[in-house]
């Protein structure tokens, strides 16, 4: 099986890769091409195909898919608070390097699963009592709006028979490393991991803020789910998130470092812009997702753990 993943190098490209090649019970790779503008990350192994370049250059492409790829895993992209600040740069990547992919992948002929990471930037700021597994996108960011077009290409490549593909709607992932990448929402990890540390924290929103979080961990296991299922009915999920306050975050790392005084640690200097678009998300609730077998971490406190396990 050859297996292609796309921004491999990235956080949650990288723990992937290490899945894959660690667990051959549900994905098994003879051969697995990992394709990133660096890939420093990668371990040394023979199943790996490393191929340094964009997504959506031709040439690199063609190092890519000498084998025709079996499962995609389409992660690469430009992050939100890159895409709003370098709007071609955004529509480069996200929408044209996307089509780019796609169109490889149809000349295959080979109908081969791809499993397109979208995020949940496309509800920009969610205006309803709760989002399901149904809410209309209604994205208010550059980024939002690309991932909406991905989703819609992925859905139309695959009603064409060209691809297998589906959308993942993924939330804040915690906890990132601190190297900037571009990613407004990075400050949850910031949080997670300062003060876990002992370390003082400015936080850009309120305690009351809210929204959804995921450890990599569990990402990783709902995008191994996506890419094992068949979509024919549905090619667009909503993976079902913790919905958790900062306040709520403080506590639980404070009750797993008691020593620590977490909640002394930290200092709120809401910024109304990133309070809007990333402290303001309703209840999440996707029994269709969570029927299917996607999941969240279970609990606050598994959340935080999850995530810690990932810093080391």
């Amino acid at each position: 099986m050859h297996i292609v993943v796309t921004g491999a190098n990235g956080f949650i490209g990288t723990h992937l890769t290490r899945a894959l090649l660690a667990d051959n019970s549900r994905l098994p790779p003879t051969r697995l091409t990992v394709i990133d503008l660096s890939l420093d990350r990668m371990a040394d192994d023979e199943r790996l195909n490393k191929v340094v370049g964009s997504f959506a250059d031709s040439e690199v492409l063609d190092a890519a898919l000498i084998e025709p790829a079996d499962i995609v895993f389409h992660l690469a992209s430009v992050p939100s608070g890159l895409s709003e600040s370098n709007h071609a740069l955004g529509m480069d990547v996200n929408i044209h390097g996307t089509i780019a992919l796609l169109d490889r992948l149809k000349e295959q002929s080979n109908v081969p699963a791809v499993v397109f990471a979208s995020s949940i930037a496309v509800y920009g700021r969610p205006r309803v009592p709760e989002v399901g597994d149904d809410t209309l996108p209604t994205p208010n960011l550059s980024y939002g709006a690309e991932k909406v077009i991905g989703e819609t290409l992925v859905a139309d490549y695959t009603r064409r028979q060209w691809i297998r593909g589906c959308s993942v709607r993924i939330p804040g992932i915690v906890a990132r490393p601190p190297e900037p990448n571009g990613a407004v929402s990075i400050f949850f990890s910031d949080l997670i991991r300062s003060l876990s540390s002992g370390n003082k924290f400015t936080c850009p929103v309120s305690a009351g803020a809210k929204s959804w979080l995921m450890s990599v961990r569990c990402c990783v296991e709902n995008l191994v789910l996506a890419a094992t299922m068949d979509h024919a009915e549905r090619q667009v999920w909503t993976l079902p998130a913790m919905h958790i306050s900062i306040a709520e975050l403080v506590s639980e790392i404070d009750e797993l470092f008691p020593d620590l005084e977490a909640d002394e640690l930290i200092e709120y200097a809401p910024d109304p812009w990133v309070e809007e678009n990333f402290g303001s998300y309703p209840p999440l609730v996707c029994p269709l997702a969570e029927a299917a077998g996607f999941h969240h971490d279970g609990s606050p406190e598994q959340l935080v753990l999850n995530a810690l396990e990932k810093l080391s």
